[in-house]
């Protein structure tokens, strides 16, 4: 039989629109948003506002919810820096929409999480980062040290609406949970320079994209884990590596990853992508593995006790 690597939680169901949208979950989301702290959004309204006001505001929202006339507002654009370099675009909804948006995660998250597979990692509860990197660890150790270190190429911004919504409607039958989810994939980017595909992306910055992101790429998931005990998959959100016993295997595993990407209409980025091996060292997740070391090199990445710490990875060996 398989080996968990963590407990599955009790067996969920999806929720009803009225357990949704009830003023005791809206509630109980916006002591999450609030907790969570963060700027207004397109209105101009901050956490302190939204509070000084708080029944009648969570009143509001629940009307509107159960009369069918919410909508999100616009959602305003702003860049952040990427540990590796660039920018990342991050979407700031109105404090509103954050509430609505924490409630629909906290009524999905642990159905979903149900059916994940145990090389899914980010943005799931008792998962972490560390847990990954114990993962790649003991792949490692059991000779999987053919590496395929891949980079899904801008993942968030081109999952596909359709595909994202025919997925979901095969577990939710409640069609106003389903629009809801679309009101928010469809949100419009106040102040987007470059412009959205229509159709495709999900705001990075909303707490229901990285659910949404693991849901989609959960047949990708599927697909590379199955049938294959040579090789292993650790994916945390978009970013993933494969773990194999040869450089044969590594290679035969790139193309079944691109090969499952593709169905899912999207694709590897090229010029993050590649086959290694731990004898030449890769950087992943903030971590830089080395033969039978691995440093924590990431300023935002903190280390467990006992793990070494570095400034800078050491010199990995040229080809």
């Amino acid at each position: 039989m398989k080996r968990r690597l963590f407990q599955r939680p009790a067996a969920q169901r999806l929720p009803t629109w009225a357990e949704l949208t009830a003023m005791d979950n809206l509630m109980q989301a916006w002591r999450k948003v609030r907790a969570n702290g963060g700027g207004a959004g397109i209105d101009g309204q901050s956490l302190l506002q939204f509070e000084s006001n708080l029944e009648a505001n969570l009143r509001a929202l629940h009307r509107e919810l159960i009369e069918g006339i919410y909508r999100p507002q616009q959602v305003l654009r702003v860049y952040v820096p990427k540990a590796s370099g660039g920018q990342r675009p991050l979407g700031v909804f109105a404090v509103r929409d954050r509430v609505v948006q924490r409630a629909l995660h906290d009524a999905l998250a642990p159905f979903y999480d149900q059916r994940f597979l145990d090389c899914s990692f980010a943005f799931r509860e008792g998962r972490s980062l560390h847990d990954a990197v114990a993962a790649i660890l003991r792949y490692r150790d059991a000779g999987r040290r053919w590496v395929v270190d891949g980079d899904i190429k801008d993942c968030f911004e081109r999952i596909d609406h359709e595909l994202l919504m025919a997925i979901l409607a095969h577990d939710i039958r409640e069609s106003r949970i389903l629009d809801l989810i679309r009101r928010f994939l469809e949100a419009k980017v106040f102040n987007d320079p470059e412009g959205r595909l229509p159709g495709f992306g999900t705001a990075q910055g909303g707490v229901i994209s990285p659910l949404l992101c693991n849901i989609y790429l959960h047949a990708f998931d599927e697909r590379m884990t199955e049938g294959e005990p040579s090789k292993a998959l650790v994916r945390y959100a978009d970013d993933w590596i494969i773990q194999c016993v040869s450089e044969a295997d590594a290679h035969a595993a790139l193309n079944r990853a691109m090969d499952g990407l593709a169905k899912l209409k999207l694709a590897v980025n090229p010029y993050r992508t590649r086959i290694t091996h731990f004898e030449q060292g890769f950087s992943f997740l903030g971590v830089f593995f080395l033969r039978d070391e691995h440093f924590y090199i990431s300023p935002g990445v903190t280390a467990p006790a006992g793990s070494p710490v570095a400034g800078r990875a050491p010199d990995a060996p040229r080809r």
